[in-house]
């Protein structure tokens, strides 16, 4: 069995070391520290760190301060606040900076973490960045961070030992298991299980035990059926005297049913039996009220009732044939000129919205004529004043068109030349046109315009200030104007030849006057305006062409009410002719003459509408009133037959007989009626009386028997009651003692905790037994099969030593140190404590560390492996083999060695390790 146990466990050895061959390291490139502690801007360079690295400085250059930098950047900040955290940039800056590493066959990560009011970071891969916070690197999550500070980071103090809880974790996956992460450490299985059995018992009463608590629980219940066992004894007296008020009260109450039955057959039997008695009397005088339940229960009112409604229903029949004739009259009314008039509304209405506004229209059309005759008056005298001839529409076409602006314009050139050739004439063109003035009549005008003002103003006159500021004002602007003429008139006399200016002038003026007639050409014009024309002609003009205007429009306008006028009128003869009137009318007449018959035929068409309702609703009220005759008058004769028939052929003395038995019937049904509400258990009483006159009892007592049956039924009910009461409280009493438990129920759980006991009492001694035999087969089997690991170890071990230890075994008994030492000179075991030589442990626990690493990450990506002053108290002889080991490593997995020795960087240099140096 063994034999398999340990060929199994050799197997998976065997297939972790190849899965350790096939990972993947984790190799840090380059370091970038922007501030973390005593470093500030360092930088590894550009060229990617090859597998060794030697980290070289004096003391407190900053190694373990980038030592701790590259753990943080595997893991985060520890602690995670800016306030507890010991590399905080001396310089006060945030702590930070980023690293590159190389995954073999997944190509390059960045790496970059900074500490501010919160750690952050990122991890970027492929140019994807992922948000890190403070998270570990993915690759380092199968080693937690404290077996990564004692593992893969050795420092000199590391190397006296392993910590607990270090190496906890290291026994129960390495050696516990013999690699297989499946299976529990046989250890943790023998402490689980001697934890169980102290659980259940212990030869001591410290902490909890189950079995010792059962016992317990035990003492208490046998405390507990002994008072059970009093309780059932009481319990069965109460039982006892229960059972004797029970029979007692049984017997007192059948006692009391007979008294009182016999006190109420006297009492309330024998009324209720005469009243029985008398109502089968009356029912035997009415006789079989089978033939009586058709008939009503008042014969001579029904009678009467009927006789009533025939005449009135007649009645009604003749006042509703009168009321018949006033509908059907209204429906005669609407005749057949109103419903023609009706089918032809749509038309009819369409000519009333047309011709609704032919009043106003006519109003308008007198207007306009009124107007136009007025504008033809003006225009006439306005051309009786511009015009030689009178006014044709050839020249009221050329006036239309004529351009009073372009009018104007040449008037104005034409007056500005006529003025010119006056100066050159020697004529002041301003002495030439009436209202001009000379100088002396300006100055005057200005002078007095002065006068004035002063005048006004020294009298507070406004008036008189106004009129003098006019008259100066007036005075200056011809003083002006005179100045300007005298100045043109030099100017013109001064430039040029005064003939041929003249003679230019008068062309001048011809032409502007030709521009002027060439515009009037088309016009018959007065020639004496043409002469000299001024700018009145052409206002003149221009207000002949308004009359024009006016006139053209109020004559279109004029033209279209006619023509709707003539229109409507046309209509309404066509409208006429259609609804048959003789006498043709005009478009007023026939709107109001429409008008008034459509609302009088509106008015028959509703008038009989409703006729025709009321006139339906009166006819059926007579086929209702009709038939209701019909069969009130079968109803009377029925009954009157009926009568008769009872009568013995006269129809009185029926209804007097009819009239007694159903009267009979009534009072039989009033006295029952009055039972039943006297007495709701009647049907009861019914059958107590039929069994008292079977069993030919009394119905008859004196009244001393009497009184004494009653004051027995009084005595029987107080002792009743008295018997009752005892008995309810004898079950309380009963039930109270019953709730608590019995003797039989706390002697079951008594056996069922003593089962429970010794159930447990072999549960523990099972447990125990196999906690042992599992300590005992694991210390046998570990002594035997030693795992990979610490065969490595030895092995490292045996290099270091150069062969004086080549075994390292592990003592899983020993309270100490858990490590021994074994060599060919030694003859027992040597534990890994002093007087063995530091330097011997110091290369006892690398030996140990290097042999975990791959255990450690197995599984996982192969972290880097730091180094720190590890070889200071090593020989030179073990050094250089050390460094031998070293290089080897870092072959596969990448190391960090950290130093203050430069020959000792050297002798690394020697194995291909890049230094990286560190100023004080």
């Amino acid at each position: 069995m063994r034999a398999r146990i340990a060929a199994r466990r050799g197997r998976r050895a065997r297939c972790a070391a190849a899965r350790l061959r096939g990972r993947r390291a984790v190799r840090i490139e380059r370091v970038q520290v922007r501030a973390f502690g005593r470093l500030n801007n360092f930088d590894s360079g550009a060229a990617a760190l090859p597998g060794l690295v030697v980290v070289l400085g004096p003391n407190e250059a900053g190694k373990s301060t980038l030592f701790h930098f590259l753990t943080t950047i595997l893991y985060g900040f520890h602690p995670a606040s800016s306030e507890g955290n010991p590399y905080l940039p001396w310089n006060g800056e945030d702590a930070g900076g980023s690293a590159r590493l190389r995954l073999d066959g997944e190509g390059y990560a960045e790496v970059e973490r900074h500490l501010r009011s919160q750690p952050g970071g990122s991890l970027t891969i492929d140019g994807r960045i992922d948000e890190l916070r403070n998270r570990a690197l993915p690759w380092v999550d199968h080693v937690p961070r404290s077996v990564f500070r004692q593992v893969f980071a050795v420092t000199l103090r590391d190397l006296a030992g392993l910590d607990s809880e270090t190496w906890a974790r290291i026994q129960d996956r390495i050696l516990g298991s013999m690699g297989a992460t499946d299976l529990l450490p046989a250890r943790s299985v023998a402490d689980g299980l001697e934890q169980e059995a102290g659980a259940l018992w212990r030869p001591h009463r410290r902490g909890n035990q189950r079995v010792r608590k059962l016992q317990d629980q035990m003492r208490a219940l046998r405390s507990q059926g002994r008072q059970a066992l009093e309780r059932d004894r009481d319990i069965r007296a109460l039982a006892e005297e229960l059972e004797r008020t029970r029979t007692e009260l049984y017997a007192a109450r059948e006692t009391r049913e007979r008294e009182r039955v016999a006190v109420e057959r006297v009492q309330t039997l024998a009324p209720v039996r005469a009243q029985l008695v008398r109502i089968a009397t009356l029912r035997e005088e009415g006789g079989a009220r089978a033939a009586l339940e058709s008939l009503p229960s008042d014969p001579v009112a029904h009678l009467r009732a009927l006789e009533a409604r025939v005449a009135e229903l007649a009645d009604r029949t003749a006042e509703i044939d009168r009321d018949l004739q006033e509908p059907e009259a209204g429906v005669a009314m609407y005749d057949e000129r109103a419903r023609s008039l009706l089918e032809c509304s749509e038309e009819v209405e369409s000519f009333l919205a047309l011709a609704s506004g032919t009043l106003s229209d006519r109003a308008r059309r007198q207007e306009l004529q009124q107007e136009t005759s007025d504008l033809t008056r003006r225009i006439e005298e306005l051309g009786g004043e511009l015009l030689a001839a009178p006014l044709a529409e050839a020249a009221q076409a050329a006036i239309s068109v004529l351009s009073a602006r372009a009018l104007r314009a040449r008037v104005r050139d034409a007056h500005r030349a006529r003025d010119e050739r006056r100066l050159l004439d020697g004529v002041d063109p301003k002495t030439a046109d009436a209202g001009r003035s000379t100088p002396a009549v300006a100055m005057l005008m200005t002078l007095l315009g002065i006068a004035l003002v002063v005048s006004g103003s020294l009298s507070d006159l406004d008036t008189l200030t106004a009129l003098g500021a006019a008259g100066a004002a007036i005075g200056l602007t011809l003083l002006i104007q005179w100045q300007r003429a005298r100045t043109a008139a030099a100017a013109a006399g001064a430039g040029a030849n005064p003939d041929s200016a003249l003679a230019r002038a008068r062309h001048h003026q011809r032409e502007t006057k030709e521009l002027v007639l060439e515009l009037l050409k088309d016009i018959p014009t007065e020639p004496a305006l043409l002469d000299e024309p001024s700018e009145g002609l052409a206002s003149d003009f221009e207000r002949l062409q308004g009359l024009l205007r006016d006139q053209t429009e109020r004559s279109r306008e004029r033209d279209e009410l006619e023509q709707r006028v003539d229109r409507v009128d046309a209509e309404a003869t066509a409208l006429a002719r259609s609804l048959g009137l003789e006498a043709p009318l005009g478009a007023e007449a026939l709107t109001h003459l429409l008008d008034r018959e459509l609302r009088r035929a509106e008015r028959l068409r509703e008038g009989a509408a409703a006729a025709d309702r009321e006139l339906r609703r009166l006819r059926r009220e007579q086929v209702r009133l009709a038939t209701e005759l019909e069969e009130t008058d079968a109803a009377l004769a029925a009954f009157a037959d009926s009568m008769v028939a009872l009568g013995g052929g006269e129809l009185q003395r029926g209804v007097d007989a009819t009239t007694a038995r159903l009267a009979a019937h009534t009072r039989a049904d009033e006295l029952e009626d009055e039972l039943e509400r006297s007495h709701p258990d009647l049907g009861d009483l019914r059958g107590r009386i039929a069994a008292s006159e079977e069993a030919d009892e009394s119905w008859t007592m004196d009244e001393d028997d009497l009184a004494i049956r009653r004051a027995g039924v009084e005595q029987l009910s107080e002792q009743i009651e008295l018997l009752a009461t005892g008995a309810k409280g004898l079950d309380r009493d009963i039930a109270h003692l019953q709730e608590e438990e019995t003797v039989d129920a706390v002697d079951g759980e008594i056996a069922s905790l003593q089962d429970e006991e010794a159930r447990l009492v072999r549960e523990r001694d099972r447990r125990w037994v196999l906690a042992q035999v599992i300590r005992d087969a694991d210390r046998r089997f570990r002594e035997e099969h030693q795992p990979d690991l610490i065969r490595r170890a030895g092995a490292y071990l045996k290099h270091l030593t150069g062969g004086r230890y080549d075994r390292i075994l592990v003592n899983e008994a020993s309270a100490g140190d858990v490590f021994q030492v074994l060599g060919p000179g030694l003859p027992a075991p040597v534990a890994l404590t002093p007087p063995v030589s530091t330097g011997t442990l110091e290369q006892a626990y690398l030996s140990l560390r290097l042999a975990i690493v791959d255990h450690l990450d197995q599984g996982g990506e192969r972290l880097p492996l730091f180094v720190d002053e590890v070889f200071v108290n090593w020989d030179r002889e073990r050094r250089s083999r050390g460094i031998e080991v070293l290089g080897s490593l870092s072959r596969s997995r990448q190391l960090f060695v950290f130093t203050c020795h430069p020959e000792l960087a050297e002798q690394f240099s020697g194995c291909g390790a890049v230094v990286l140096e560190l100023e004080a």
